[in-house]
């Protein structure tokens, strides 16, 4: 299976109405999920996870642009330690749990990718969302953009780009490619978060327009 995770396949695609909601976790909750040769970045003693719940859309294998699909994406994206190969900016995260109500596209994303994928229920009501897997349930409400700014946490989460995997024995990075990512603080209310019994909310974006980027191939790294 692993095999065709080494195919070089360059993604394009669109991404709609993205919200990042970003919270802290204690590590020992999220080390048990995590490959020894990838490294926990530390925020005074917790890890950080930003969510992305994003429409993907115009999805298609830059070799094969005839082949288009569209789903909705949510993934809890650790946020990890890569300063000292990027001039000391951290700029890394590492797919912990993804979700989609599309089994099609777990079982290709399986196939296919290091999302590290999963089927799970999405609803949305107004600017409600709530998705749940089983007894687990996360929900939240985004509302009108903040007028209190958080600065620090904004150059955290606008800083990444890149994503880090383990494949056999060798560690994996992919580089998203994107001509701007606007990202706006909004207000977030009714935050619930039963996957992870430590989840302390820290705030939230939004990105108010379509953003067309490229999902680059994977690349073996040296340690």
């Amino acid at each position: 299976m692993n095999s065709l995770k080494k195919i070089p396949i360059r993604y394009k695609g669109e991404l709609h109405d993205v919200r990042l909601i970003n919270f802290l976790v204690s590590k020992e909750e999220v080390q048990p999920m995590v490959p020894a040769d990838i490294k926990i970045r530390d925020f005074n003693g917790k890890a950080m996870i930003s969510m992305v719940d994003v429409k993907l859309k115009n999805m298609r294998p830059a070799a094969l642009p005839f082949l288009r699909f569209n789903y909705r994406h949510i993934a809890f994206r650790l946020l990890v330690e890569d300063g000292q190969r990027n001039n000391g900016v951290n700029k890394g995260i590492f797919f912990l749990r993804s979700f989609t109500n599309n089994p099609l596209i777990v079982f290709g994303g399986k196939l296919m990718t290091d999302y590290n994928l999963e089927t799970a229920k999405v609803e949305e009501t107004g600017n409600e969302v709530i998705l749940t897997q089983g007894s687990k349930k996360l929900r939240y409400c985004v509302n009108d953009f903040s007028s209190v700014p958080n600065d620090e946490l904004k150059i955290t989460i606008g800083a990444l780009d890149r994503a880090y995997s383990i494949l056999g024995n060798r560690v994996r990075v992919t580089q998203i490619q994107r001509e701007k990512w606007p990202i706006q603080l909004v207000n977030c209310s009714g935050f619930e978060n039963t996957f992870f019994s430590t989840a302390d909310f820290q705030g939230a974006f939004r990105v108010p327009e379509t953003i067309y980027y490229e999902w680059l191939p994977p690349q073996a790294i040296a340690l």
